[in-house]
């Protein structure tokens, strides 16, 4: 039912958040939960609903958006930028006509309060959201830019009634992207808006996945409270820390991976954290993950089967938790306490274990890579399928695609070209139609 549904939920929210509190969290997330996806949670949130369900209400209008019912078909579903999560694609027209209900930010902001937390409220930025939209109309999606800004003040004046000081950070990670390059110009005029909201609503401006420089120097000319960086996935992030260190904006550096199952190495980390804390001359800033803990499985806690010693290289979210805390602590000077101590000699053992376990580093196959002198092969390829097919009497063999089609090196100069202004956004499309075309062609 409904209802069970929801006190699952709330247990499960309540759940989190005491895991981030067990590890000295210090900017718990909230509102980063979803029945189905954040994105979903926001086009609710705004007023964005699909004409074809505007008739529904409540959890009922929800899910029919995520999975269609007998009237109307789901809504699209696509790729969360280079990762394996698909969010729901807002769908938009000239007629589109925003109005924000706050109620679960609102609530779910209430739950962590009164949970003991004092949350820090995540959003879709309004930038991300408009692009990585689509319209039913063949309209410009962006040309809403103005509206539901205005959508999003209401939203932070809202907030601002519900406490003294809140952060609030507005993912807009479209800036890691050439695409996002594009639309550097809508920062200022957005964030000046918002800045301006709400005194007491500190405003993060958050990217993830890779570097975004380019956003960084407009971002910075605005008054946000502070700029969320990927290190991981994003090392040229490193080149803005200067501007940064120049400017009342504080960094939060993305310095655990937030996608990928390994543990960090801690004192790899602890030490990239105090070359950040240079380069911005003493300044305090946070420390957290590349990216939302979504990407990666929950926990350890429960995994029984695994071979140990693979076990021991493993993280999970809440084992990250952990290693945000005792990275900031370690890179400030700070005492551990005696769990955070027990974990970060379990690391060291760890990484030195996977330096040096037989289960991946295999003596035999290193000398045999060590004394290769071949690296090409001699035939060329219609030369070798020629003999294939003497050999192995094969007829055709249909072929598909499973993910995308590989990137190459002209692909990439393509891109290059793309982002450095070299060519328009119609030779870069004309380039990549191409490029399918030539591996359609291959397969058939």
């Amino acid at each position: 039912s409904e209802e069970n549904l929801l006190s699952v939920a709330k247990t499960l929210k309540n759940r989190h958040w005491q895991y981030q509190k067990d590890a000295e969290i210090s900017a718990i997330s909230v509102n980063d939960f979803s029945l189905y996806d954040l994105m979903l949670d926001a086009i609710v949130a705004f007023g964005a609903v699909p004409p074809r369900f505007a008739n529904l209400s409540g959890l009922e209008q929800y899910f029919a958006c995520a999975r269609g019912n007998e009237k109307g078909v789901a809504m699209e579903m696509t790729k969360w930028f280079n990762t394996n999560y698909h969010y729901i694609v807002p769908e938009l027209s000239a007629q589109t006509s925003f109005k924000l209900d706050a109620s679960k930010i609102i609530n779910e902001y209430e739950d962590a309060k009164a949970a003991g937390v004092k949350g820090k409220i995540n959003l879709i930025g309004p930038i991300t959201f408009l692009a990585l939209s689509k319209t039913t109309d063949g309209s410009c999606a962006l040309c809403h830019i103005d509206a539901l800004t205005a959508q999003y003040v209401k939203l932070l004046e809202q907030i601002s009634k519900l406490d003294g000081e809140i952060l609030v950070q507005l993912d807009e990670p479209i800036f890691v992207t050439s695409k996002g390059d594009a639309l550097t110009d809508k920062i200022a005029p957005v964030y000046e808006k918002l800045t301006a909201a709400a005194s007491n609503v500190k405003i993060v401006f958050m990217t993830y996945f890779e570097h975004a420089l380019k956003a960084v120097d407009e971002a910075l000319k605005t008054k946000i409270y502070g700029i969320g960086l990927d290190f991981v996935y994003g090392e040229k992030n490193i080149e803005v820390l200067p501007a940064i260190a120049n400017s009342n904006v504080k960094l939060f550096a993305g310095v655990v991976n937030g996608r990928n199952v390994w543990k960090s190495n801690i004192d790899e980390r602890v030490n990239f954290v105090k070359q950040i804390a240079q380069k911005l001359g003493g300044k305090d800033f946070y420390v957290g993950s590349s990216c939302s803990l979504l990407h990666v499985p929950f926990t350890l806690k429960y995994e029984e089967k695994l071979n140990p010693e693979v076990k021991s290289w493993l993280s999970f979210a809440v084992e990250k938790l952990s290693e945000i805390a005792i990275i900031a602590k370690l890179a400030n000077g700070a005492a551990l306490n005696e769990n955070e101590a027990k974990i970060y000699a379990e690391n060291k053992a760890s990484a030195n274990s996977r330096a040096n376990s037989a289960l991946i580093h295999d003596a035999a196959v290193q000398a045999r890579v060590a004394n290769l002198t071949k690296f090409e092969r001699e035939e060329k390829f219609e030369d070798r399928i020629k003999i294939q097919h003497e050999v192995l009497n094969y007829g055709v063999l249909p072929t598909t695609t499973i993910g995308s089609f590989p990137q190459t090196v002209e692909l990439r100069v393509l891109r290059q070209n793309f982002k450095k202004g070299e060519i328009s956004e119609q030779q870069y499309n004309d380039g990549i139609k191409k490029y399918i075309d030539e591996c359609v062609k291959f397969q058939e």
